[in-house]
């Protein structure tokens, strides 16, 4: 049924692509009108309409599901394919790549990716119109696109991760500079007049004083000075190898690299994290010296973890945690970037505050990891 539905789409007279908050407000709330929001799930939302015809019509019309109809799941399924592809949309070119290698796949099996479809519907004439907002099953779609990675015969490269877990200790601000400029200009004029007749004379004078004000200056500001706590995350580091060596590269611990080659120095780069968003050039460049012919692949990324708060919606303890890092690969003589993770955020609650972290910590993690995989495999990096 779905892959003749799929067949269909084309005949859609129009299609309307929608993601997070790309969506018609009046379908982007739940029935109490507030607005939709996702808790450590990811969700993605679309919309599609068609021409149709048909005693089902009517019923459709007032919000009723015909599915037992092959144009209402003509136009259902191409709302749920839209939603799934504008999600897959923001994502990063290497997983849009692998996610259109396997969108078939999805496509075929809809329902098994994008799951608990709420589903909205009007008609605008004789066309049907229907909005859906699922929840995409992200360890399904990961999966199968893992399949659809290039096979690689033989061993993988050796690669060491160090994912650095920090949270804001102290924060300094700084007043903004001021500085005012005042000049004042005064101009003087005068005239004198003289009037000769006879034996008199008589004269006269005027005069005028202008005074012309200017101001300005400018205003500079300097940036916020921030302090981390550098602490050690229950399960991290498992989390990042265990992603790692399910997509075949051979992961060395980290603290087994430190161990074994000096130069390499855990705390050295945990100091400098704790102070910055970036290493010094000299601690960089003695972990590449250090590894530099044994261990062609090195990540280096921070996971710092926000403040917790109480979720208002469900009342357990919510984490953020923004991550973010780089891939560097040894090319005989540098250590050359070759894949990266913008700042991401990632949110999860628990029941308490070290679970909430704890969590949003491995998850963060875990699709740093993935993404990394996917940017390597698309350079053929393995």
């Amino acid at each position: 049924m779905i892959q003749s539905t799929h067949n269909k789409l084309a005949s859609l007279t129009l299609c309307c692509l929608f993601a997070f908050t790309l969506y018609n407000p009046a379908w982007g709330q739940d029935d109490d009108g507030e607005s939709e929001t996702a808790v450590g799930t990811q969700y993605a939302k679309g919309m599609a309409s068609q021409a149709v015809s048909g005693r089902w019509l009517s019923k459709a019309c007032k919000g009723e599901q015909a599915t037992d109809n092959d144009e209402y799941m003509a136009v259902l399924n191409s709302a749920k394919a839209s939603a799934l592809r504008a999600w897959a949309a923001q994502k990063s070119i290497a997983f849009s790549d692998l996610f259109a290698r396997a969108e078939d796949d999805v496509m075929a099996d809809i329902d098994r990716y994008l799951l608990n479809s709420n589903v909205k519907q009007k008609c605008k004439g004789k066309e049907l119109q229907i909005a859906v907002r699922g929840e995409v099953n992200e360890g399904a779609i990961s999966q199968l696109m893992a399949s659809k990675r290039t096979a690689v015969q033989g061993p993988r490269s050796r690669m060491t991760a160090v994912f650095v877990a920090r949270r804001q200790a102290s924060v300094k601000s700084y007043d903004a500079k001021v500085t005012n400029i005042s000049e004042q200009k005064e101009f003087s004029e005068a005239e004198q007049t003289a009037d000769v007749s006879g034996a008199s004379m008589s004269a006269s004078g005027m005069s005028s004083t202008r005074t012309v004000n200017t101001t300005g200056g400018s205003t500079e500001r300097k940036a916020d000075k921030i302090a981390y706590d550098v602490f050690q995350a229950d399960g991290l580091d498992a989390a990042v190898n265990q992603t790692f060596a399910s997509a075949g590269y051979r992961a060395i611990d980290a603290s087994q690299v430190a161990g074994r080659f000096p130069g390499f120095d855990l705390n050295a780069l945990r100091a400098e994290f704790a102070v910055g968003d970036d290493l010094s050039p000299e601690t960089k460049n003695a972990a590449f010296n250090a590894i530099a012919g044994k261990i062609p692949l090195l990540v280096i990324a921070t996971v710092d973890v926000e403040v917790a708060a109480e979720s208002k919606q469900s009342g357990r303890i919510g984490s953020t945690v923004k991550v973010k890092g780089t891939v560097y690969q040894d090319d005989g003589l540098f250590y050359e970037v070759v894949a990266s993770v913008a700042p991401t955020q990632v949110y999860q609650e628990g029941r308490s505050q070290t679970s909430a972290e704890t969590s949003a910590l491995i998850k963060a993690a875990q699709q740093a990891s993935e993404e990394i995989i996917n940017q390597l495999y698309a350079q053929g990096i393995y």
